[in-house]
């Protein structure tokens, strides 16, 4: 009897002891915010945050799986600066993990550009009805779809090399995509050249560079 009596014991201590060590722990995940979406992370909430600057450069490219049928099948300029009319300008953004379990939290998109022919309504085959937008999967991200250049309704013109700037602060949707992806895309139509255009970046990875990394690292820097 007194065995049996030290035995149930003997498990009961050890289930106590079991839920004593997890409380510890689960303490931590419950107080732990969710991403923040509008302000970069900052050190105290992440391990190793990290932040970068994507800068279009000549010669430009693009990634055909995110573009529609239309805009493939459209003329393209040749890169930033290409001054010609009745062309698309295409571009890919590619961000590279360097690193593993990395996550993309923030991100603004700055695009500068100018008219290469005047515009003369919201409708008119010019300058007056470029478009930009993002693209994902062949598909617009909303609500990342606009004119190039506004202006008051319901007439408005301007003239040859009028200047243009977007700058979009990504939502969960695009944010998703380039976490998924690791890209961004997006269009410009199509009488309008881009002067520059870049993607700035700021996430959090949970973990150091990826070994293979290190170890490439190591190998250039290691005397012949």
């Amino acid at each position: 009897m007194q065995k049996q009596t030290l035995k149930r014991f003997l498990r009961y201590s050890l289930v106590l002891a079991s839920f004593a060590l997890l409380a510890p722990s689960a303490k931590p995940q419950e107080r732990k915010a969710l991403p923040n979406y509008g302000l970069p992370i900052v050190k105290g909430d992440c391990p190793r945050p990290i932040a970068l600057t994507l800068t279009a450069t000549n010669p430009t490219s693009f990634d055909a799986a995110d573009f529609s049928a239309a805009q493939l099948a459209a003329p393209h300029m040749t890169g930033l600066g290409d001054t010609s009319i009745n062309k698309h300008f295409s571009y890919t953004f590619h961000w590279k993990r360097d690193e593993r379990c990395c996550q993309i939290t923030r991100a603004i998109l700055t695009v500068k550009m100018k008219s290469n022919q005047a515009g003369q309504l919201r409708t008119s085959p010019d300058a007056g009805n470029d478009g930009i937008a993002i693209m994902y999967n062949r598909n617009v991200v909303p609500p990342y779809n606009e004119l190039v250049y506004i202006g008051p309704p319901p007439a408005w013109s301007f003239n040859v090399n009028q200047p243009a700037v977007k700058t979009w602060t990504l939502n969960p949707a695009a944010l998703n995509a380039i976490n998924a992806s690791g890209r961004l895309s997006f269009d410009v139509q199509d009488d309008t050249r881009v002067e520059s255009a870049t993607l700035q970046l700021w996430g959090c990875c949970l973990t150091t560079a990826r070994p293979e990394a290190s170890e490439q690292s190591s190998i250039k820097s290691s005397p012949k």
